[in-house]
């Protein structure tokens, strides 16, 4: 939104400006947009720690839970490869799990 507005105000003072005039107007739109495009970009990248941040704790939060509940193979950890172990018997816990229900309603 706030590049389509820039752009928008640019190419009204285009149209406003005198010939003689346009090579700088143009050169000082095209500093003006560079840095919007920045501003946005550096915004993007502080969203994105946030969020990954958010997740990282989470992450944490789980492991913690069921370290707690004494889940085997849980515990708090940043080790890429024990968080793949970790994901993996989440998953097989679900599947499980979903292979309980599918039983249970079979006998219903």
């Amino acid at each position: 939104g706030l590049k389509q507005e820039l752009f928008h105000r640019h190419k009204e003072a285009q149209q406003c400006c005198r010939p003689h005039n346009l090579p700088l107007l143009r050169a000082a739109q095209q500093r003006e947009m560079e840095a919007v495009e920045q501003r946005i970009r550096e915004e993007q990248r502080m969203m994105d720690e946030k969020i990954v941040l958010e997740l990282d704790q989470k992450v944490i939060d789980q492991q913690s839970t069921l370290e707690k509940a004494g889940v085997s193979g849980f515990y708090i950890t940043t080790n890429p490869q024990e968080l793949t172990l970790q994901m993996n018997l989440l998953e097989l816990i679900r599947k499980l799990q979903q292979k309980e229900s599918e039983s249970e309603e079979a006998f219903s």
